[in-house]
């Protein structure tokens, strides 16, 4: 009931921060401070719902519906906190509709994953990670997004409000480069942690998620090998970085996708 209750609070207030953000670039308000104290205290409500749908009775609860909100929560502090020292608001659009989805979905969308109350530390350690390397990796596609919307838009000489508070793309251009590194190295942890500490990451259930999570860190290596080496940016980097994403998506999302919600194996 808690869970239920601080979840439909979150909502409402992701949905309250991403109309203020809106505000600010359709109208050109000044609701910056309005927009944190919503997104804050959504992310302390979501908080609260996260605890409650994971930690159930019969064990940890990481179903695909419920590992999507923790996603979800990760990626809106990273963002919360970044926009203490960046100009990254503008994600917020984005990110918060997301939240608001993985949260309607963990709380009302029925899943046959069946929990586990047995995880050694090794193994929850691979699991932090890989949330805490998807949520770096998916905050640098959506950044990735807005460079793209905003090269369209100046090549085509455009004038809409939002490009009037975007940074310029030099700064959004380094500021994902330096979230594609973070993104890789704790990547890079992820797949070793996997290796030393799961059974069977080289076995036939987990296989697609080794293979594309490899597949991943390897189209991200050759990003920033390009950048160092060739001068990579513009479109092409965000090409590379949604490819990246795309790949990683595949591995931790597409995977459990099938697994749980299509072939009904928990």
């Amino acid at each position: 009931m808690l869970a239920t209750l601080a979840g439909i609070i979150a909502v409402i207030l992701y949905l309250s921060a991403t109309w203020f953000q809106s505000q600010n670039l359709l109208q050109d308000r000044n609701l910056k401070k309005t927009v944190q104290i919503c997104g804050w205290t959504a992310l302390l409500a979501h908080f609260v719902s996260m605890l409650g749908v994971i930690n159930t009775a019969e064990g940890y609860d990481f179903g695909f519906f419920k590992i999507s909100t923790v996603f979800s929560f990760t990626i809106s502090g990273l963002i919360l906190l970044s926009n203490l020292k960046k100009p990254v608001q503008n994600l917020f659009l984005l990110i918060f509709p997301i939240a608001i989805i993985s949260i309607v979905c963990a709380l009302f969308v029925p899943s046959n994953y069946v929990p586990n109350e047995s995880y050694t530390l090794g193994v929850a350690t691979h699991i932090v990670l890989a949330i805490l390397a998807t949520s770096i990796i998916t905050i640098g596609a959506v950044q990735a997004v807005f460079m793209a919307y905003e090269n369209q838009q100046l090549r085509q000489r455009h004038h809409f409000s939002l490009i009037r508070h975007l940074p310029p793309l030099e700064t959004m251009e380094s500021l994902l480069f330096e979230i594609i590194w973070l993104g890789i190295l704790l990547l890079s942890a992820v797949i070793l942690t996997g290796i030393m500490y799961t059974d069977d990451f080289l076995g036939q259930h987990l296989s697609h998620k080794t293979v594309f999570s490899i597949g991943s860190w390897v189209v991200f290596a050759i990003l920033l090998w390009g950048r160092h080496q060739a001068g990579w940016r513009g479109t092409t980097a965000i090409r590379w970085t949604l490819a990246g994403f795309g790949f990683l998506i595949i591995a931790y999302f597409g995977s459990k996708f099938v697994l749980e919600l299509v072939l009904n194996r928990a």
